[in-house]
């Protein structure tokens, strides 16, 4: 089997094809898959860098999310050789095989495109979209970076059931991204990422009941800044840095609440992965979830995915295909 080695901690430079012996046959409870494709994700890169919670020593095989098709499983499993599964929370997916706990995999139907098969993204903004309020017609919802692959999906979701969205972008075209997917009003904020006057403006004052930010650093402490009364700011990432500390006395008077999320956190209980799973297949078969575009990478040019995803430049999902 082919798989990415991430040699030492740092740049993408360092990761490195190798080829080596085919993933252990599965045990009691395990299935083995021959990978379809990997997803590239943030959190990847993160790892790469040594950074995070999730950090750990090199050399590691890189990656959480894929898509694939079973070629053995082991004792105790329901599962079938040829059967199409996908995951998102397995270590070491830049690879051509892996052998994983069965729990960890969810069937998937064939006729899904590649795309639609990588469920890193849709989960995260599916669990978005559901755990934090109910959210009802009419509902007003802020999403910040609203062209990136979460934001989309995010965007979409929201307006399933029926709230009334605003995106944040850094660029027009990345607001042409936002608007595609469906957000009622963009707000680009360049690179000052000054967005709260706006915002206010457009909600005459009011401000959102939900705000999503995965932005962090440049933008957390407006977010916050632009609830409605009984609102609440949900942080689900860092991408310019970690985000500031806020003093709770700030939240009393407009009884605002803040939340902090993970997919991870979503897909603990038994089931959980599989039941989510299946509610973004129904979106896809509806038509109402539409994946953003999609680039492909043989995996040994890995290295040049992480680059293009650091960059910013890229929409969409980004994967590798062994």
């Amino acid at each position: 089997m082919q798989k990415i080695i991430v040699q030492a901690l740092g740049g993408p430079e360092h990761l490195v094809l190798e080829n080596g012996p085919d993933a252990p046959p599965p045990a009691v409870g395990e299935v083995q898959v021959d990978v379809e494709a990997a997803g590239v994700n943030f959190l990847d890169i993160n790892l790469r860098k040594g950074a995070g919670v999730h950090a750990r020593p090199a050399p590691f095989v890189p990656g959480l999310e894929g898509v694939g098709r079973i070629r053995s499983v082991g004792a105790d499993v329901s599962l079938t050789p040829g059967q199409r599964v996908a995951w998102i929370n397995v270590p070491g997916s830049y690879a051509s095989q892996l052998t994983m706990k069965a729990e960890h995999v969810a069937p998937i139907p064939d006729k899904l495109s590649v795309g639609e098969a990588l469920f890193f993204q849709a989960m995260t903004a599916q669990y978005l979209a559901t755990e934090y309020r109910a959210v009802q017609p009419g509902d007003r919802v802020s999403v910040q970076a609203a062209a990136g692959g979460v934001g989309q999906l995010l965007v979409q979701w929201l307006k399933h059931f029926g709230a009334w969205v605003v995106g944040t972008t850094s660029s027009e075209t990345k607001a042409e991204v936002a608007r595609a997917a469906g957000a009622d009003v963009v707000i680009n904020y360049g690179h000052d990422y000054q967005f709260l006057d706006e915002l206010l403006r457009l909600t005459e004052g009011r401000g959102v009941d939900l705000a999503f930010d995965s932005v962090g650093a440049a933008t957390f402490a407006h977010t916050v800044k632009g609830l409605a009364r009984g609102g609440t700011a949900v942080s689900f990432g860092v991408s310019s840095g970690p985000a500031p500390a806020i003093n709770p006395a700030e939240l009393i008077n407009p009884c605002t609440r803040i939340a902090g999320g993970s997919v991870f956190s979503y897909i603990v209980e038994p089931g959980e992965f599989q039941r989510r799973a299946a509610s973004i297949v129904v979106g896809i078969e509806a038509g109402w979830l539409r994946m953003p575009e999609a680039t492909v990478y043989p995996l040994a040019r890995a290295a040049d995915a992480h680059r293009d995803l650091e960059s910013r430049l890229t929409h969409g999902k980004l994967y590798l295909v062994p």
